[in-house]
């Protein structure tokens, strides 16, 4: 039986009362964003064609540090700017937290599935990096990582099951950040949710073709508050122009076998000419490395001063006093 919206929402308050990242001491980002205008779509507006954003897969994960963790964004920050790419699901009794899979066992150490235990328990489990080792880092909130990204990155939540979208565009709302964090969104069903609880919550959505992008606008769709998120395959340039003839941010990625492959070959440059092709937004398993290569053509970090969008020290200092 579904538990009633509002019992979900207070039960989440509640549970909120010690932001996770007010206990911890995380290394501040080498370049922080922030956001001088009202949503995340108007900011890669005025990026593009000026920088390619990298987008960090569940992170930036690594030795020592596990996907959908503060620790691993904050780690990755420390060295470039990224958007923190993650995922979203709900504990028993109504907690949004950060984590890919809908069970415990591949990433923690904890078993079975998220939905069946509560927050209380959740939060004493430990995060398993990539090889297996387990971590001394612990599983966030959704609003801890609202509250934390605040004044020092975009972030980027994918919405894993449909009941949970009211409640994690209600914390986006009550946090007011709007500004810094937008959704992944997997159906026009639940975009079209989206757009209703909140029109100026920037979305990701997938575009294959722009008979895609039509079906959108027939549905209702403000494509002025959507990023074209054109997958991981073939290079489609007439797309690509097509997309941002449309006036679109195009979003693309290298992750899993792509990644994998430039990293196992030692290839050079691939990173680099997705930058030149147009690329405004690349997700990649690689942030630190796609960065460093993309900098050479389309760097980030001018684009975003020139869009005022880079926080200066006392917005960080102010941003930690707030939580």
């Amino acid at each position: 039986m579904r538990r009633p919206l509002a019992l979900l929402l207070s039960a989440a308050a509640l549970a909120a009362a010690t932001p996770l990242a007010a206990q911890q001491a995380l290394p501040e980002p080498r370049v922080p964003i922030a956001n001088p205008l009202p949503t995340v779509a108007d900011l890669f507006a005025c990026l593009r064609g000026k920088g390619t954003f990298t987008s960090a897969h569940r992170g930036g994960v690594g030795p020592g540090y596990p996907e959908n963790a503060l620790e691993t964004a904050a780690h990755t920050l420390a060295r470039v700017p990224i958007l923190f790419e993650t995922d979203v699901h709900r504990s028993r009794d109504g907690v949004l937290v950060l984590m890919h899979d809908d069970t415990l066992d591949r990433t923690s150490t904890g078993t079975g599935r998220i939905r069946d235990q509560d927050w209380s328990a959740l939060r004493q489990l430990q995060l398993k990096d990539d090889d297996g080792k387990v971590t001394p880092f612990h599983m966030p909130r959704l609003s801890d990582a609202i509250a934390w990204t605040n004044n020092r990155a975009l972030m980027l939540a994918e919405i894993k099951e449909s009941d949970t979208l009211d409640q994690i565009v209600g914390e986006i709302r009550q946090a007011h950040a709007q500004s810094h964090v937008m959704l992944l969104v997997n159906s026009l069903d639940d975009a079209v949710r989206v757009q209703k609880l909140d029109p100026t919550i920037t979305m990701t959505l997938e575009v294959t073709d722009l008979a895609e992008l039509d079906r959108y606008v027939a549905a209702g769709i403000d494509l002025k508050h959507v990023i074209a998120w054109n997958g991981i395959g073939k290079r489609d340039r007439a797309l690509w122009k097509a997309i941002h003839d449309r006036g679109l941010t195009l979003a693309y990625g290298t992750l899993w076998y792509v990644d994998s492959t430039v990293e196992n070959l030692g290839l050079k440059g691939i990173y680099a000419e997705l930058a030149a092709d147009g690329v405004d937004l690349l997700a990649t398993d690689r942030p630190v490395e796609a960065e460093a290569e993309m900098a050479q053509v389309r760097p980030i970090e001018p684009a975003l001063q020139q869009c005022k969008a880079v926080a200066p020290a006392r917005a960080v200092a102010l941003a930690q006093g707030r939580q």
